[in-house]
């Protein structure tokens, strides 16, 4: 984890309600999913829907909203189980990339790109007026889309590098390359931040 940022990263992480792990599938579990066994579906959905949700609260606001689009997703795997792989990662990285295609293509029918991270979910959250933290969402909704779609997956969600390529439909170098260069440009506005807080509020006294 980015070591600059690393407790605000956690911090974000827990206002938002994600989980930082993940759980691998063995491959008989991964057979029983494509073949649609019921029992693992049940296990798959108990144990990955509530970190589905937290990623598309977070990115829509509504819970209704959110709620609707975690069992699209999750109707969507079922539909195409057999297209789910076993290579090594867990089923979470698969239903990250349903659950982010159906996020996007919802919010386009209503006239909008949906943000990776909105900010007043951070702002409810973070109650206790932590600015590093506001500072880290405000910089995270300035990167390029792409760069902030690495940055909360890998730092947020808590997905590997491989993971992320999978959700993202991209490749592991892809995703590093995006992450290094977002992680620059964090550490520089992260820097910026107090001196632009102080001139705030200089102007508002």
């Amino acid at each position: 984890m980015a070591g600059f940022a690393s407790g605000a990263f956690l911090r974000l992480a827990e206002a938002i309600g994600a989980s930082q792990s993940a759980e691998w599938t063995p491959s008989p579990a991964v057979e029983a999913l494509r073949n649609r066994d019921p029992i693992a579906w049940t296990h798959l959905f108990e144990r990955e829907a509530p970190a589905i949700y937290r990623y598309v609260i977070a990115r829509v606001g509504s819970p209704e909203e959110a709620e609707d689009l975690v069992s699209r997703t999750f109707e969507e795997a079922w539909k195409h189980a057999e297209a789910f792989e076993d290579r090594g990662l867990p089923p979470r990285a698969w239903l990250f990339g349903i659950a982010r295609h159906l996020t996007s293509s919802h919010r386009r029918r209503l006239f909008r790109q949906p943000p990776v991270l909105r900010l007043d979910v951070v702002e409810q959250a973070a109650r206790e007026r932590d600015p590093e933290l506001l500072d880290l969402a405000r910089a995270i909704a300035r990167l390029p889309r792409a760069d902030a779609e690495v940055v909360v997956l890998r730092f947020v969600h808590g997905l590997s590098a491989h993971e992320t390529a999978a959700a993202l439909g991209t490749t592991v170098d892809a995703v590093k390359s995006r992450q290094a260069r977002a992680l620059r440009k964090l550490r520089h506005a992260l820097e910026a931040a107090p001196a632009e807080r102080a001139g705030l509020a200089a102007k508002e006294g």
